[in-house]
């Protein structure tokens, strides 16, 4: 679920700002130590449950999943993730990372619900799901920078809420598995 999250928010950027491709994007440890040239940084930092379920706006969606599942199905055996990243950016210069930040924040904010045909496939069958983007204020920012071991930096703060499916397990014992949505 991660992996493709993560991969869904590098192909919206990398289609909006001035980085020539995709591999123009770092998914590691935002660290200062990293050679190269611009580049944005996508890094997760945190997924929890979320506290209410997406309301039908943000999960429209009239058709089988890849599993068969109806949109009903779905919703009874959903459970729904906040997984949010920290997007930062480096350059050479501090007016090459704000220009790409900017670049970065005008593309996320054409964004409020992530398209289905822009997910991932293991993603779809949920209809549109919800991004919010923040540049600090819900979170402890300089908590999390000190975590992270790296200085303070102008960075974004984006979150998607992501459905995984929940499987009965036949296994003595277990009652329910928590995978990934297909």
């Amino acid at each position: 679920m991660i992996p493709a999250v993560a991969q869904t928010l590098a192909e919206i950027l990398a289609g909006g700002t001035s980085l020539i491709d995709i591999e123009s994007i770092d998914l590691n440890h935002p660290s200062i130590d990293r050679p190269g040239g611009p580049r944005l940084n996508l890094y997760c930092y945190n997924l929890w449950q979320s506290q209410h379920e997406p309301s039908a706006e943000f999960s429209r969606s009239d058709t089988s999943d890849v599993r068969g599942a109806s949109p009903k199905e779905n919703r009874d055996s959903t459970i729904w993730f906040d997984v949010s990243f920290l997007v930062t950016a480096w350059d050479h210069t501090a007016l090459g990372e704000q220009r790409l930040l900017s670049e970065a924040l005008t593309r996320l904010l054409s964004y409020r619900f992530v398209p289905e045909d822009l997910l991932e496939p293991s993603l779809r069958g949920h209809g549109e799901l919800q991004m919010r983007i923040c540049v600090g204020g819900a979170i402890d920012t300089a908590s999390l920078w000190r975590a992270l071991g790296v200085p303070l930096r102008p960075a974004l703060y984006v979150t998607i809420a992501v459905p995984a499916i929940v499987e009965p397990q036949s296994s003595p014992g277990r009652s329910l598995s928590l995978t990934p949505s297909p």
